[in-house]
């Protein structure tokens, strides 16, 4: 099995097939960027599609010393920018449709809380500013390292760590205020 810079090298050199393996492999994370980032589920839809539309487009200036990760959030990133000037983001997704994590079936009432949880902290991400959201989905939510959102981002990974220190600590801020009024 190739891994994902094994494939782009071979799509960036003609093998147009191997972007199947690509797409089957990576569009749900590309995905859940999107809707961690819009909340907006077609909103989403079209842009892994534009994604990958774009990686096929422009596979020739990837280099075989390229983290695949790290060059394919740049396309994302500036998909969603192109995007977002083309049309105003539209409003972000409600509490019931938040994305959920399967699990070994808790009781309704532990349920009912965890969505509650999920639903103030997915309010809490929406609140911050577009460029702290950002870092926090590309680390937590897409598990890139300080050094791959540096080259999306174009930072060192030094004053990626400190920005996403402060954004955590941000919407922590901004989740326990939301707990206040919550238990108010």
């Amino acid at each position: 099995m190739h891994s994902d810079h094994e494939l782009m090298v071979a799509v960036s050199r003609g093998d147009i097939q191997a972007m199947s393996e690509l797409y089957q492999r990576r569009h749900r994370s590309v995905f859940r960027f999107f809707f961690r980032l819009t909340g907006r589920q077609a909103v989403s839809e079209d842009l892994v599609h534009d994604v990958f539309v774009r990686m096929l487009r422009y596979r020739q200036t990837y280099n075989a010393g390229d983290s695949f990760d790290a060059w394919m959030y740049r396309i994302a990133r500036n998909a969603l920018a192109d995007q977002a000037r083309k049309h105003r983001l539209e409003t972000p997704a409600e509490a019931h449709a938040i994305e959920t994590v399967e699990s070994d079936r808790p009781d309704p009432f532990d349920m009912y809380a965890k969505q509650q949880d999920l639903a103030l902290l997915h309010r809490a991400i929406r609140e911050l500013p577009d460029d702290k959201r950002e870092l926090i989905v590309l680390s937590r939510f897409q598990g890139l390292s300080y050094e791959q959102i540096g080259q999306i981002v174009g930072a060192e990974t030094g004053t990626v760590k400190v920005r996403v220190f402060r954004a955590m600590k941000e919407m922590s801020g901004i989740y326990a205020g939301l707990l206040r009024e919550k238990a108010l």
